[in-house]
């Protein structure tokens, strides 16, 4: 009697493990994709606070895209991903040497006068370059993946708000939550 009790508990587990995986495989083929064409493929989670995606423009070396909400005192937010060849055998903003993230972080100053910088990390260990124009108007998150640059550019929601922590912490957040699957591993459909 005992082994019957085993056999069909071990059958119920096995059966909600088996659903639980279905589950889990359902919702990673809901996932949005962004194509960088020939390069990789960036899958993320349904966004939150009603963000959504529209890509303007996309070729073989750039994608620029807009990413926004109907919630007004939410930030706004630009990303471009473009090839730069000088980064062409880097394979994150991790591997960049002191004195080529000094030079990155000088290329700001062409467009700013003062600028504020930090470091974050993605739940993967990606590093983040955060880049904050005095006055809270602006925002950069800058990194790199396989000689790509990818730059995220906020601004308030509303003309009269500033950018806050909280807003560089939900940007960290989404770009954790981004999965980038390279080209050469990508299985057909």
């Amino acid at each position: 009697m005992k082994k019957i009790i085993a056999l069909v508990l071990s059958l119920v587990m096995l059966l909600g493990c088996t659903a639980a995986m279905a589950e889990a495989t359902a919702e990673k083929e809901s996932l949005g994709v962004l194509k960088v064409v020939g390069a990789f493929d960036i899958k993320y989670s349904p966004l939150p606070d009603d963000y959504k995606i529209d890509v303007y423009l996309q070729n073989d070396m750039t994608l620029i895209a807009n990413i926004s909400t109907t919630k007004k005192e939410l930030p706004k937010m630009g990303l471009i991903i473009a090839f730069n060849d000088e980064w062409s055998d880097t394979e994150r903003l991790n591997d960049v040497s002191d004195e080529d993230m000094e030079a990155i972080k000088d290329s700001f100053f062409e467009e700013y006068d003062e600028v504020e910088f930090d470091i974050k990390e993605t739940n993967a260990g990606t590093k983040l370059l955060i880049a904050k124009i005095p006055g809270g108007q602006d925002a950069y998150i800058y990194t790199i993946y396989k000689g790509h640059e990818l730059e995220m550019h906020l601004i308030p929601g509303d003309e009269e708000g500033e950018l806050n922590d909280a807003d560089i912490e939900r940007v960290v957040a989404f770009l954790s939550d981004m999965d980038f699957v390279p080209v050469e591993t990508q299985v057909a459909d």
